[in-house]
């Protein structure tokens, strides 16, 4: 894998690369060909968005305003998004939806949100082990 983080300050970049790599290694750690970019940057009206550029190519980007908690959690959802795209699991071309409510409901945004809770809950699980 190749994980780059671009922006944001050293400790929002170096949190980012260890999320992502946590949720590499508990969603698809079988795929080693795969180049992830993960931008930090100030996003309106969006937390986070996740696209395939080409195959096995993936873009993240990430409001970096957000508090910790939803900023890690963000990472994870993206993350689970790429384990979609990766197993053909999103198809966000041949969907088209008029409300939010339509959106969440969508069968990837559904796995993403439950996804993205249960690596939370691991992720600080290890974190306060590492600190004891």
């Amino acid at each position: 894998m190749t994980l780059y983080v671009i922006g944001g300050s050293k400790k929002e970049k170096q949190l980012a690369y260890n999320v992502a790599s946590f949720a590499w290694k508990e969603l698809f750690p079988r795929i080693n060909s795969c180049y992830i970019e993960i931008r930090l940057k100030k996003m309106d009206g969006y937390q986070g968005t996740c696209d395939q550029v080409d195959d096995r190519e993936y873009e993240i980007e990430i409001d970096k305003k957000q508090d910790y908690d939803d900023f890690v959690s963000c990472i994870f959802h993206e993350m689970v998004h790429v384990k979609q795209y990766i197993r053909k699991e999103l198809y966000p071309e041949c969907v088209f939806w008029k409300t939010r409510e339509e959106y969440l409901n969508l069968p990837w945004e559904i796995e993403a949100y439950k996804k993205q809770e249960v690596l939370l809950k691991k992720w600080k699980n290890g974190t306060i082990m590492k600190m004891i």
